[in-house]
């Protein structure tokens, strides 16, 4: 037994020398500021496909007349992400690729941003899967959308779609009037909606974090299915609410293991 803690000892003291050490080598490695961009004819362009590393993603709406990618920050010289842009037809594909044989590791917190500023128009889908890093979107016109980050908050505002799907392993969701159903889902965090109504599907879940929805108007055509474990639930001020709205078409599903779940009007 002794030895066993012995050994437990020595792997932690081991452990802490060679985080210490990383650092080190963080702090001495050759670092820059560096920005790539890339400029894309936005006509053909109705699908967006994004795929990053460790970089913050954040699409902008602009009044420019062409597509424009941005990825810019500190990097470590010869480390970190490379801008990878192409079509393929109606879809525009943007990656971030790193050199073969460095691991997909990010120690020392995002250090690049990814920036898209997108042309006013109408976008059939974007697609968005993030290993570790934040996503944020506002004031765009996309039919469907679909993001997913392993570690990393999603934020968006002033969406019209018709389908919005979100996934998190860790992180919060946050969604400002973004029209559509939705779909939001995550293992660790916190989700917001604000919203002008509830008629519509929408479906959030979280395994340990509050669940939280503002709404400007009453639904009307609406069936609530709330569950929570460890935690309480209301609905506009109340734990004993009217499961079925109206004729009760569109679903409201509310679920966390734990922690509580409001609905209120603004």
């Amino acid at each position: 037994m002794k030895s066993i803690k012995k050994m437990s000892v020595i792997a932690l003291i081991l452990l802490l020398v060679g985080v210490g050490g990383s650092l080190i080598a963080f702090n001495l490695m050759d670092k820059s500021n560096s920005s790539e961009e890339q400029v894309i004819d936005p006509e053909n362009i109705e699908n967006i496909e994004i795929n990053t590393n460790n970089e913050k993603v954040e699409l902008i709406s602009t009044n420019d007349s062409n597509i424009k990618v941005e990825l810019a920050g500190t990097r470590m010289n010869d480390i970190e992400d490379r801008l990878e842009v192409k079509t393929d037809g109606n879809t525009l594909s943007i990656q971030t690729v790193r050199q073969k044989g460095i691991f997909n590791i990010n120690l020392f917190g995002e250090t690049l941003a990814l920036t898209v500023y997108l042309p006013e128009k109408l976008y059939e889908s974007l697609q968005a899967e993030l290993d570790n890093g934040s996503f944020q979107a506002s004031q765009l016109n996309i039919k469907e959308i679909q993001v997913k980050t392993n570690n990393g908050r999603i934020e968006m505002g002033d969406i019209n779609s018709d389908q919005v799907y979100t996934n998190s392993d860790n992180g919060g969701i946050k969604l400002d009037h973004v029209e559509g159903n939705i779909s939001g889902q995550t293992n660790n965090g916190s989700i917001s909606l604000y919203t002008n109504h509830l008629d519509r599907s929408i479906e959030l879940e979280s395994d340990n974090g509050n669940i939280e929805i503002e709404t400007e108007k009453d639904p009307t055509n609406a069936v609530f299915d709330v569950k929570t474990d460890n935690g309480t639930a209301t609905i506009f001020g109340s734990s004993n609410w009217d499961t079925i709205v109206g004729d009760g078409d569109n679903l409201i599903k509310l679920t966390t293991n734990n922690g509580n779940i409001d609905v209120m009007k603004q």
